[in-house]
């Protein structure tokens, strides 16, 4: 049994903290993750798109293990920032980028780097959904298989890739500070779907939006920006998923 099913099956619906290390300083990052924990986040994600500095990730990495006992998971966007500090990473393929860095390219050169520093790998399908009239961070790093909010027959043939490749899990996100979230139809389309954990992501900033991708089939929901503007709407978040969970 993968490491997020044995979770799931011990605490129902899950909510992850995603803390950009360029966002804020090791130890503000380590307070905001604090924060998470109290009001209940289950691990700490921490990577973005932007990432700049290994050291600043195994610094952030650090002082959010010396405020919290929650599991601590890089998300990251190179090889170049894998830090040996961390409990688990994504082992992620962007399935719907075009360029093979993104799909295969940074995971094979990342592989040996992983194995090296012991970091337990959980291996993830990742998605982008383009929601916004603008793109998004990530849209503007790689050259994507574009996936509209409303294509919800593409977005299912990329989930059944993932389950059926053997990932352990499907992370479906509309990017950083997107214009919207990705849509409960989407999420319960893909769910009718696959059977694998699901991930969703990007622009859900209050409790109600959270619980509606819960009830449309999400496992876990991911909160970044709220994290970093308004943490206080975490509890608020947390609270509407362990509800529905």
């Amino acid at each position: 049994m993968s490491i997020i099913n044995e979770w799931l099956d011990r605490y129902g619906k899950l909510h992850f903290s995603l803390i950009d290390p360029d966002k804020q300083p090791p130890s503000e990052a380590g307070e905001k993750a604090k924060k998470c924990s109290d009001y209940g986040t289950n691990a700490i994600m921490v990577g973005g798109t932007t990432v700049s500095s290994r050291e600043m990730v195994y610094k952030t990495v650090s002082e959010i293990k010396k405020k919290t006992d929650v599991p601590v998971i890089l998300f990251p966007n190179s090889k170049e920032f894998l830090v040996e500090n961390a409990d688990y990473i994504f082992f992620m393929s962007l399935l719907n980028s075009k360029d093979y860095k993104h799909k295969f390219g940074e995971q094979l050169e990342g592989a040996l780097v992983v194995k090296k520093l012991g970091i337990k790998p959980i291996p993830t399908g990742y998605l982008v959904i383009s929601t916004s009239p603008t793109p998004t961070t990530v849209e503007m790093k790689t050259n994507l298989d574009r996936i509209d909010s409303d294509d919800m027959e593409k977005a299912v043939k990329y989930a059944l890739y993932t389950e059926y490749t053997g990932m352990h899990c499907l992370y479906m996100d509309a990017g950083s500070n997107p214009y919207k979230p990705i849509s409960d139809e989407m999420v319960r389309e893909v769910r009718k779907n696959i059977s694998i954990p699901l991930i969703i992501g990007g622009g859900i900033r209050d409790g109600e939006t959270a619980r509606r991708k819960v009830e449309a089939g999400a496992d876990i929901i991911v909160t970044g920006t709220a994290v970093e503007e308004n943490i206080g709407v975490v509890e608020e978040i947390i609270g509407e998923i362990k509800r529905e969970g």
